[in-house]
Formats: structure tokens, C-alpha cells, sequence
């Protein structure tokens, strides 16, 4: 079975989701021969796979300088040789500004789909409506126990980090999108008022940085941790290395997810890895996620309750209750378990006959 991902380089896409799962299944599944690359799409190589599996269209076709009728002749091409269509439903629609304009070969992946997988009933849901003519797997994001197997200790990751001791830590990982999403965490630090609650926040001013000189980026920096208690740890767009990011689980207290606009995040499942409890958005494929571990969610239509949501976090860490649920989250989104499962759906998708309906596993 040949199998290819669409995506220009998996191991360099900004997070590990893609190549994860590539590994996972070629480790326990050698006769499954993965490939992916953008010439590679587009040439008649690809003609050659029995699955073609999107992942983001709109980033994909957003740096590429085809356009979307090209792709829906590709994706026809593609069919009428035999090639089965998935995807992965990351995303609804493009997030805020980024993209918009390839919105359209999002619709066009998922009307050509054969098979859609979705990481939570939200979106299955919605597009078993929708999208009636494709089979709905349920596949849940995997955690990264094959990246992440260092877990420092609070000690050491204060240490490394070089924060203080006497304060409380909350994480904020991922990058921020929309100015929304700032004012967010603004109005977290205003509710909490505490000098003694750190939020390390290490891309909250990423977006801005190319605009100032080094003498305001200091100065902005400053101000927030002065004012708001927000750590601005990171100094480029690019993600916290893979080396650093167990020490900012190490320091983490909880963890809170800011988002306002959401189906799915990884940055949901990465805690779980650590042990920690995690606040997030009521909304997508997180909300439900979040409440089938009790953990604290918020309205995304009412912020009041942000603070209470953060508050009770801290008491259920307290109680150890994210180091208790890690043995069960871990058995049932490993990358073992969830590559898997998209194994075999692989297995009975391309055995199905072209035109047929596949049912769902």
C-alpha cells in the first residue's frame, strides 16, 4: 500500500503531527510505503499512490503558486485513476487572516474526499451533513511520546529557563493570530491581579516583533512582564525548540489554551503528555475533549468566567488530578495506538472499490 501525505517536508512543518504518525505506522507497518513533497504532487508520480492524504490544504496552496482550478483538476486526475482522497479535518476555515484567499480549496479537498478523518464528534458531526458522500473516521490527536521522553523536574526546569521560584506558573503555548487572542490573556492577568501568578506566554508579541528595533522590543518586553505578569520568552516566530519545550511543562503550574476561534489543538493533547490540567475554550472538538477529563473550560461568548476557570485549574493540580489521568490519556492517544488506527483505516479505504461506499471503523 502506498500512501502519500501532501505536505512539502512533514519533519519541518512546525509541529510533529505529520512525520509522527508516518513513523508510527512504518515501524509496525514496513509494507506501507509513505512519500510526500510538492513536485512530487504534482507530477504524475503521484498518480502511482493508492491514498492521497491532505493535511491543511490552505497552507499547502497558499505557498504554491498553482491555483485552486488547477487543484481540482489534479484531485480529478487523481480519481479517475483509482487514487482514493482523504483528509484530515484540521480546520473548518482558515484561521482569522491567514490564508483566506485558499479558502476555496479547503471546500474543494473535502468535496473530493473519499474518507475525512476528524479528531473530535464536532466536526464528524457537522460534516456527516455536509459532506455525505465521504466515509467519517473518528481519529483523535496523538500525543508525542515518541518526541517528548525527557520530563525535567520543576527544580531543573527553573533552572534552565531561569525563572523564579516563588511564583505560580501558567503556559501559553502556541502562536497568537489575532490581536483577540492577545486581549485574552490580557484580561486573564487584569482578573487575576496577582504579581504571584506568572503567564509564560512565549510568542505573545511574535507578530509584532519585525516592526520595532531591538531598544522597543526590550522595552515591550519589559512592560508586559512589569504590567501584566506576562513572560515574553521567545525571540522569532518559530516554535520553542523541541530541546527546551519539557522545561516549560516542567515550570507549568496548568496549562491554558487561548483561543477564542478553535476546532482542534495540539496544544490540548501536549499537556496531558506532561501530566498537567488544561483551561480551554468551551468550543470545536476542544470543549468536549477538555470536559470528558473534568477539566475547566470557558465560554468563549462570556469571558467573566476566565479567572474561575484558571482558579479551579490550580486546585485540581493541586490534587494531582493531570498526573492521574496521564496513564489513561497516554493509552489511548499514543502515537502507537492512534497510527494504528489510521493504518487500518488506510487498509479499508484502498480496498474498496472505486465508486463504493466505504463503511466506517
Amino acid at each position: 500500500m502506498k500512501v502519500f501525505m501532501v505536505h512539502e517536508d512533514p519533519w519541518n512543518a512546525g509541529n510533529p503531527y505529520i512525520y509522527t504518525l508516518i513513523e508510527g505506522i512504518q515501524k509496525s507497518h514496513p509494507d506501507c510505503s509513505m512519500g510526500w513533497g510538492r513536485d512530487n504532487f504534482w507530477s504524475d508520480e503521484i498518480l502511482s499512490y493508492d491514498i492521497v492524504h491532505f493535511h491543511w490544504p490552505q497552507t499547502f496552496m497558499g505557498k504554491d503558486p498553482h491555483t485552486e482550478a488547477d487543484l481540482l483538476h489534479h484531485i480529478e486526475k487523481m480519481k479517475s485513476s483509482g487514487v482514493k482522497i482523504v483528509a484530515t479535518c484540521h480546520d473548518l476555515e482558515p484561521h482569522y487572516d491567514q490564508f483566506t484567499d485558499k479558502a476555496e480549496s479547503m471546500k474543494i479537498v473535502y468535496s473530493n474526499c473519499d474518507a475525512i478523518f476528524h479528531l473530535g464528534n464536532y466536526s464528524k458531526t457537522l460534516f456527516e451533513v455536509k459532506y455525505p458522500n465521504a466515509a467519517h473516521y473518528l481519529l483523535p490527536h496523538h500525543l508525542y511520546d515518541t518526541v517528548y521522553t525527557h520530563f525535567p523536574t520543576r527544580e531543573e526546569s527553573l533552572k534552565k529557563l531561569d525563572l523564579p521560584e516563588d511564583r505560580t506558573y501558567i503556559l501559553c503555548f502556541g502562536t497568537f493570530r489575532a490581536q483577540q487572542e492577545r486581549n485574552l490573556i490580557l484580561t486573564l492577568s487584569k482578573q487575576l491581579a496577582d504579581k504571584r501568578i506568572v503567564i509564560l506566554a512565549p510568542s505573545f508579541m511574535n507578530i509584532w516583533w519585525h516592526s520595532f528595533r531591538l531598544l522597543h522590543k526590550r522595552f515591550l518586553k519589559w512592560y508586559y512582564k512589569c504590567r501584566f505578569h506576562i513572560y515574553c520568552t521567545g525571540s522569532t516566530w518559530r516554535a520553542v525548540s523541541d530541546e527546551n519545550l519539557p522545561y516549560y511543562y516542567g515550570v507549568a503550574d496548568i496549562v491554558f489554551i487561548p483561543r477564542l476561534k478553535i476546532l482542534n489543538s495540539g496544544n490540548a493533547l501536549m499537556p496531558m503528555l506532561f501530566g498537567k490540567v488544561v483551561v480551554g475554550p468551551d468550543c470545536g472538538n476542544v470543549g468536549p475533549l477538555l470536559h470528558q477529563w473534568h477539566y475547566p473550560v470557558f465560554s468563549v461568548n462570556d469571558l467573566k468566567n476566565v479567572e474561575k476557570c484558571v482558579k479551579e485549574a490550580f486546585l485540581l493540580s493541586k490534587t494531582g488530578m493531570g498526573v492521574q489521568n496521564r496513564k489513561g490519556q497516554l493509552c489511548e492517544y499514543s502515537t502507537q495506538a492512534i497510527a494504528g488506527k489510521l493504518y487500518d483505516a488506510y487498509t479499508q479505504i484502498a480496498s474498496s472499490a472505486s465508486g463504493s461506499s466505504i463503511s466506517q471503523i
